[in-house]
């Protein structure tokens, strides 16, 4: 099969399971897939993932509600799946970093390690693994290739995350070649959605600022100089993108998901402001951690596989949709 062809019928009949699929890109993936006529199933705990995020294919699919840090439900919940896509993990905004970077490695290590030996017993027809591009040293390129790892650190303010995501890959590859399963490995960059689960102040960089702009701060506090750049591309997209590495049969190493082109903080920040029709202060506060200067995706691969993938949604609409999710989340009574 070349980079320009797919399999579009990979998916057509067959049972394929989403671990974290009631998650922000995993209800997404199970959106897309029960309406290419797929059985779905979700493996979820709920602890971020939402019903509420399932609700437009919940009468196709199958819920199997667990716990993947205990070895026997990991082996349970891939029982009889043709297809696998492994999203499950915890991850949160960089804010939650400092201190807890032992914790959320041993978390993400023990799923890791039961899906795994779990993938091993029941030998899928195909599985994706959700890296991260956490795995990336915060010293490399402004545009990042996919770069091999263990040559450098991860990235400092998720290194916790960013190892076990390591781990995970090379733990995927091993178990490619022992068992002849095709593997394909995906890096997602800086993905957002109106189906964030918010987790207070430990939640990403745009649910937060959207929160903080339509609670009335002002000033509103921003971490950083507000000049680091970042790209951004929403779950919808990122969801699309993942089934058509599946269906390219893509399975030579990882690939980046993501885009080359960057927002500052800044501009991010009066985007938000802009589409809201407010207009706070800014204060930018340079004692809080920003990460890297520049995260940028090199889409180089990913346009070779998949050169004629375009993305439905824009920086602009994702932001109005994020209005929307505020609305519903808090306005409405939801969290706080």
């Amino acid at each position: 099969m070349t980079s320009s062809q797919t399999n579009a019928s990979l998916h057509q009949g067959k049972t394929v399971a989403i671990t974290g699929g009631a998650g922000l890109i995993g209800s997404f993936l199970t959106d897309q897939l029960t309406e290419k006529g797929c059985k779905t199933v979700v493996i979820d705990d709920f602890s971020k993932g939402s019903r509420d995020n399932l609700q437009q294919s919940i009468d196709k699919i199958e819920i199997r509600e667990g716990n993947l840090e205990t070895p026997e439900f990991a082996h349970e919940a891939l029982s009889g799946c043709d297809i696998v896509y492994h999203l499950a993990s915890r991850a949160y905004g960089i804010g939650y970093g400092h201190g807890h970077h032992l914790e959320v490695m041993a978390h993400n290590e023990r799923i890791s390690t039961n899906v795994i030996e779990a993938l091993d017993k029941h030998r899928p027809e195909h599985v994706l693994i959700t890296s991260s591009s956490c795995v990336y040293d915060d010293h490399g390129p402004d545009t990042i290739p996919e770069l091999p790892l263990f040559l450098d650190e991860p990235e400092r303010g998720n290194k916790g995350y960013g190892w076990a995501k390591r781990f995970l890959e090379q733990k995927s590859i091993l178990l490619a070649e022992e068992t002849g399963i095709p593997i394909t490995i995906v890096r997602p960059f800086n993905i957002y959605g109106e189906r964030y689960q918010w987790v207070g102040q430990y939640s990403q960089a745009i649910p937060m600022l959207v929160k903080r702009i339509m609670d009335g701060e002002n000033p509103v506090t921003v971490w950083g100089s507000g000049q680091q750049r970042r790209s951004y591309i929403h779950a919808h997209d990122c969801a699309r993108m993942m089934i058509g590495l599946s269906e390219a049969g893509h399975t030579q190493g990882p690939v980046n998901i993501g885009t080359e082109e960057t927002i500052t903080v800044e501009d991010l920040v009066k985007l938000i402001c802009r589409t809201a029709g407010l207009i706070p202060e800014l204060d930018f506060d340079v004692n809080k951690p920003e990460g890297r200067s520049v995260k940028s995706s090199d889409t180089t691969l990913f346009q070779s596989i998949l050169p004629n993938f375009t993305f439905d949604v824009s920086l602009s609409q994702g932001i109005e949709r994020m209005l929307k999710w505020y609305e519903t989340t808090f306005a409405e009574g939801g969290n706080s």
